[in-house]
This record gives C-alpha cells, structure tokens and sequence, in this order.
C-alpha cells in the first residue's frame, strides 16, 4: 500500500494508505437484487389477490376478470415504477460510496442527498467478517463480497455491524490488509507499555537511589 499525506476534512492531516471505490461489479450485483424483490413482490400480490377474487366471485365471473385486470394495472403500475425509480438511483448511489484506509481509521462516505461520513478507529475493531452472499458469487466470483466490521462500542442490542464495505474485489486481500494494519497497532501498542514499564521502573530506581544518599547524609551527620 502507498503511503502519503492528505488532508481529510474534519479530520485534519493525515497519513493515506490507500483510497478505492466499490467495484463495479455491485452496481450489477444490486440490480439484480432489485429485479428479484420485484418479481417475489409481484407473484406474492398478484397469488393473494387470485385467492381473494375467486373466492369471492368465483374464477368465471366478470367481477373476477375486471377486478384482476384492476391488480394487475396496480401491481405493474405502482410496482414497476418504483423498481425503475431504484435502478435510476443505484448508479449515483454507487458514485457517491468511497473507501480510505488511513494509519488511524477506516473511512467509510456515502449517501445521496445527506453525504454521511463514518470513522471507525483501529483501535475500536474487535472483529471484521467477509461475508459474500449467493449474488455476489454468481455475478462476482468467489472472492468478492462484503466485509463487516464490528467495534467494541456496539451494544449488546445492536444485531447490525459498525459499518459494511460493500463491493468489495479482491476481498480476501482486503482483509489481510485491515488484519495486518490491526497486528501492527497491537504491535506498537505492545511496544509502548513495555516502555511505560521500563519508565516506571526507572523511576523507582532513581528513588530508591535518592533515598539512600539521603540516609548515607543523615548518619554523617
């Protein structure tokens, strides 16, 4: 990973070791997502609405027909209009989804109308999971998904990770990466309170040194 300075907003100067969208392969990923929720939600509609009529006007009377073609101009009309409204927005909602690992935190923007800027600290990640579902399989291979990242401020109410990095390629190399980032703050961590300790040490030494000069001057005395 390439290291070099930036300056992030709200977040001062900070050291940058590397910057990368979703791969392109989630736009399709999400589309075909959509379509399948579309169609389940139409068949499930449309098989209610075939119980309700032919029980209530039997499947050869005129009202079934009439109040069919009814659902059906709804179904279609409601429903198709708000699944082609959802694919206009995956592609800006897309372009809008950033990824930034620093040498302090992961940096997560999104968000269409409200851009939403989440942090995630190394040093709050208690657990981090690739998760690469059957679309993401089909359409992306074996090594593309989702990587959740939890924290240590998660309550025990929160079934939900800190934050997703969805569209994720390459994803196993993606997680080596937060897992070696992760081994080298606890590294340093390690390093500094062996230090606080040799510090401490010292310090007592330098007492215990004073005072026994201090007693050497009094029996003088």
């Amino acid at each position: 990973m390439t290291e070099n300075n930036k300056e992030i907003f709200g977040l001062g100067k900070q050291k940058v070791l590397e910057e990368f969208s979703p791969n392109r392969k989630y736009i399709t990923v999400t589309i075909v997502g959509l379509s399948l929720v579309f169609l389940i939600g139409a068949v499930i509609i449309y098989g209610f609405a075939l119980g309700i009529l032919s029980s209530e006007y039997g499947w050869n009377s005129p009202e079934f027909t009439k109040y069919l073609l009814l659902t059906t101009y709804i179904t279609l009309g409601a429903g198709l209009g708000g699944y082609i409204l959802a694919i206009i927005f995956v592609f800006p909602y897309y372009n809008a989804i950033s990824y930034t690992f620093t040498t302090q935190e992961v940096i997560v923007n999104k968000g269409l109308l409200v851009k939403r800027t989440k942090i995630v600290p190394y040093r709050n990640i208690t657990n981090f999971v690739m998760r690469r579902g059957i679309l993401d399989r089909l359409i992306g291979g074996n090594n593309f998904g989702t990587i959740s990242i939890e924290t240590a401020g998660q309550g025990p109410q929160q079934g939900h990770p800190e934050q997703r990095l969805v569209g994720i390629a390459n994803i196993a190399e993606y997680t080596e990466k937060i897992r070696g980032i992760l081994a080298k703050m606890k590294g340093q961590a390690g390093i500094t309170a062996d230090m606080e300790t040799a510090s401490s040490l010292d310090d007592e030494a330098l007492l215990l040194s004073i005072l026994e000069t201090l007693k050497e001057i009094k029996n003088k005395l």
